[in-house]
């Protein structure tokens, strides 16, 4: 039957190979980015033991957990696209691709073995992107290790500008669970030729609402009516700027927990703060990561194909092919940086690389089958 076909010896010999293969690079690019990071922060890792009287070990072997399960996430891509270009030269050296032609099997095998294969990373991918990641840097970040924790464990993040389109808060900003403004001035009418409203408060909290702050010893200036300042002891006040991007205030999105980049982009109405586009992006990259690691898998194994002439490889056609390879995953990057700050859609930041990376790949596949035949250079008779 069709189905045994598709899931006998041959296929599953496949997938353990395309699995090897890409585990094998995802432990190279690990131990590298590894090496780097150690270099920079062992000092940090051996002080920290030292400070909590623990040993050396029992510090860095849960950091090393921490710093694999973020670089596992960002380079499973990577490694997918350069396993199944190496594992296809490999099966061309074996030979493989002719013993199953000769036996009579499909190109579907193939295909289905390279769906097996990125569903099973996919499902990796996806739990690192949604679960595995933010908990590890949650971890690093509350034990103050590593350029996490030397990035968001202080929760003092100093004097901020918070612009919109007709307003400018400037403010010491107190991010984590007790977040809250400190010494705010809020200008209004920034879309005004002058200002209209001048407003200081020694501090601001949030009242639970939404958007709505409990100001505390605020001098209120009417710039358009020109009179003097009005103090009040307490003030609530809309301002926006939420709690949840508050508490969250400088940490890149992909790091948020699902539940509170869902909150930061429900809460956060302003259209020009970098905040509300990064965690959307964040979002909706953690809803295509189940595809990721399969399209580019398809896309090594596809520019490989393209490298082989008959039973000999064209070193340099590789060389080339590979760089495509490389490329392609970085324009991922590109494209959610471009989500991140609001340039693109979130969702289209998100899918449109792995929506180039496939037809990519599949442009290859129809044209290694003969379906493309105006792409064919034309065959010169010899005189």
């Amino acid at each position: 039957m069709s189905w045994r076909r598709h899931t006998g010896l041959a296929v599953r010999a496949m997938v353990r190979g395309d699995l090897a293969a890409i585990g094998f690079m995802m432990f190279v690019l690990l131990v590298v980015a590894l090496t780097i990071d150690l270099a920079n922060w062992l000092d940090t890792v051996r002080a920290r033991a030292e400070t909590t009287d623990a040993s050396l070990w029992q510090v860095l072997f849960p950091y090393i957990g921490y710093r694999s399960t973020d670089i596992i996430t960002r380079l499973l891509t990577m490694a997918c696209v350069a396993g199944g270009f190496v594992v296809t030269l490999l099966r061309h050296q074996r030979l493989d691709d002719v013993v199953l032609a000769a036996a009579g099997a499909s190109p579907s095998l193939r295909l289905t073995a390279l769906m097996i294969t990125g569903l099973l990373l996919g499902t990796v991918q996806m739990a690192g992107e949604n679960w595995l990641r933010p908990a590890a840097v949650r971890a690093q970040v509350t034990a103050n290790l590593g350029d996490y924790g030397n990035r968001y464990f202080e929760t003092d993040v100093g004097t901020q500008w918070i612009l919109t389109d007709t307003r400018a808060i400037r403010a010491t900003v107190t991010r984590g669970a007790n977040a809250q403004l400190s010494n705010l001035m809020l200008f209004d009418g920034l879309d005004q030729p002058v200002l209209t409203h001048i407003l200081h408060a020694e501090t601001a909290i949030t009242r639970g609402l939404h958007n709505v702050w409990t100001l505390r010893n605020v001098t209120i200036w009417d710039v358009s009516a020109n009179t003097p300042p009005i103090f009040e002891p307490k003030l609530d006040i809309a301002l926006n700027v939420s709690f949840e991007k508050l508490r969250w205030y400088g940490i890149d999105g992909y790091y948020l927990p699902n539940d509170a980049a869902r909150a930061v982009v429900a809460t956060d109405t302003s259209s020009t703060t970098p905040t509300a586009p990064d965690a959307a992006t964040a979002l909706a990259v953690r809803k295509v990561a189940l595809f990721l690691p399969g399209i580019f898998a398809f896309l090594g194994v596809s520019l490989a194909s393209l490298g082989i002439r008959d039973r000999r490889l064209a070193p340099f056609r590789l060389l080339a092919l590979a760089t495509i390879g490389y490329l392609s995953v970085v324009s991922v990057k590109v494209f959610w940086a471009l989500g991140i700050h609001g340039v693109l859609p979130p969702m289209l930041a998100a899918t449109l690389p792995a929506l180039f990376a496939l037809g990519l790949a599949t442009l290859l596949q129809l044209y290694q089958a003969g379906y493309l035949p105006s792409l064919r250079r034309p065959v010169r008779s010899i005189p």
